[in-house]
């Protein structure tokens, strides 16, 4: 079996957590190797980006993405009739050009970071599948056992190895640090579409979320990838999807994912509207096992970011945020661990304390979201709808957006609790939230704001795009 020189840092997965770690590793002279099982560039679940990944993207040299994708200013939540809705625009807490974050096509946004990873500097290894890494071996170093795509064996050292592997979850399941989540069992079944006349929000860029009803515990989501082209699909309670997909196989059909998809985005007559007449560009597409947790995050010579670090769901669209920004903590202190810096594991240890702040603060949202019993982030907005115990879901909305709950969700986990309190929300909402542009159902984005910039990219995309037969 063929071995290698030991390297400083071995990255295990090049989606935007992976990626974002190699580059800034690079960057500060370390000898980065970096291994991605897939051939980029290659289609992912998560679309709609936080207007806080704006900085780190500029930190990271990819400041220009206005010329790939389409703009967003905010999002709509709607209820399952379409009836009641509340439109969130990111520029009612932030007052500078970053507030228009992106709506991207994963494929390439993914394939973008990983290149920019490659121009700083890392070694990067596609269609490379880690099969195995020990990391008992001591505090500097690491070995992995690796195959790469004609299943050439070799092996690879390292004084520190970070897992960003997604949910393989490489280091959380091969040491049985990774267990069952039954409240996140759930699966996302969706493809892009175009020939879409944008409607509803879109045609400013907005993301369109969509509840189903309580037994399916899920939502739909339609996000804008160009002027005429969608990004629509499913989440629901695995459950429920098993139950439709033995409906759907005894009734003979061919596809069960493709009309179970259909089937449930067709229950939403604006998604019914935007459909009617378009082209599929994509096969449908399934990502699943949302229902994991992992634990020992960190060690010695090892830290584990992005969803190899643990799952959350996608409904507030703060994965690729999540990813980007943990990997920003954690670089610079795995630099310091490297050089010797007596601070160094202090260092490291405070990144997570972050880290799990911050996902445990989203955490607490998403079961605001799927709680039966709350008001829904549709109804929040909607004059004589706001259900008393669970009002402060719209304040605590404003410092999701904010970014900011890395470095402060304790204050803003106390913020949430103070506003528990009645009278404390009264006087939050008059102040902040009464507002005639808040309770309106735009965020007033023009189309040459949202999407002038990527008209150029958009036309060569749909030269190289053979379309399916219109629905």
């Amino acid at each position: 079996m063929q071995r290698n020189k030991p390297h400083d840092v071995i990255v295990i997965g090049g989606g935007p957590a992976g990626s974002t770690a190699a580059t800034l590793l690079a960057k500060s002279g370390r000898d980065v190797l970096l291994f991605e099982k897939e051939k980029f560039p290659r289609e992912h679940v998560g679309e709609s980006l936080l207007p806080f990944c704006y900085p780190l993207l500029e930190q990271l040299g990819l400041g220009n993405l206005k010329r790939h994708f389409v703009r967003k200013p905010g999002v709509r939540f709607l209820d399952r009739t379409g009836k009641a809705s509340t439109t969130w625009c990111f520029n009612h807490v932030i007052k500078d050009p970053s507030y228009l974050s992106f709506q991207v096509i994963r494929s390439e946004f993914d394939d973008l970071l990983l290149r920019n990873a490659a121009r700083h500097g890392a070694l990067v290894r596609e269609q490379t599948r880690v099969k195995r890494v020990d990391i008992a071996g001591g505090a500097d170093r690491v070995r992995l056992e690796v195959a790469d795509s004609s299943e050439q064996p070799s092996v690879h050292e390292a004084r520190f190895v970070i897992d960003a592997s997604g949910r393989d979850a490489l280091l959380g399941s091969a040491n049985g640090w990774r267990k069952p989540r039954a409240e996140l069992d759930r699966t996302a079944i969706w493809s892009h579409w175009g020939n879409v006349t944008l409607r509803g929000g879109l045609e400013e860029g907005l993301s369109l979320i969509i509840y189903l009803g309580e037994e399916k515990k899920g939502w739909i989501w339609i996000f804008p990838l160009g002027p005429d082209r969608i990004t629509a699909g499913v989440v629901a309670q695995n459950s429920y999807i098993r139950q439709q997909h033995k409906r759907l196989s005894e009734a003979g059909s061919e596809d069960w994912r493709h009309d179970f998809c259909m089937q449930e985005l067709m229950q939403s007559e604006l998604a019914r509207e935007l459909l009617t007449g378009s082209r599929l560009l994509l096969p449908m597409l399934v990502n699943g096992d949302y229902s994991y947790e992992v634990s020992h995050h960190y060690g010695t010579n090892y830290a584990m970011i992005g969803d190899a670090r643990g799952f959350i769901d996608p409904i507030f669209s703060s994965g690729v945020f999540l990813s980007m920004k943990s990997a920003f903590l954690v670089a610079p202190a795995v630099n310091a661990l490297l050089g010797g810096d007596s601070g160094g594991p202090a260092q490291l240890a405070q990144a997570y304390r972050n880290i799990t702040g911050a996902y445990n603060f989203v955490h607490r949202m998403i079961r605001m979201f799927y709680d039966p019993h709350a008001i829904t982030w549709a109804e929040v907005g909607v004059e004589g709808q706001a259900h008393k115990r669970h009002e402060s879901a719209l304040a605590a909305g404003h410092y999701m957006l904010s970014g900011d709950f890395f470095e402060n969700c304790d204050k803003y986990n106390r913020f949430f609790e103070l506003l528990e309190d009645p009278k404390s929300f009264r006087r939050y909402k008059q102040t902040v939230i009464e507002r005639a542009d808040f309770e309106a159902k735009t965020c007033h984005a023009s189309w040459a704001e949202i999407f002038a910039d990527m008209i150029e990219q958009d036309q060569a995309r749909k030269a190289e795009l053979s379309l399916e037969p219109a629905i």
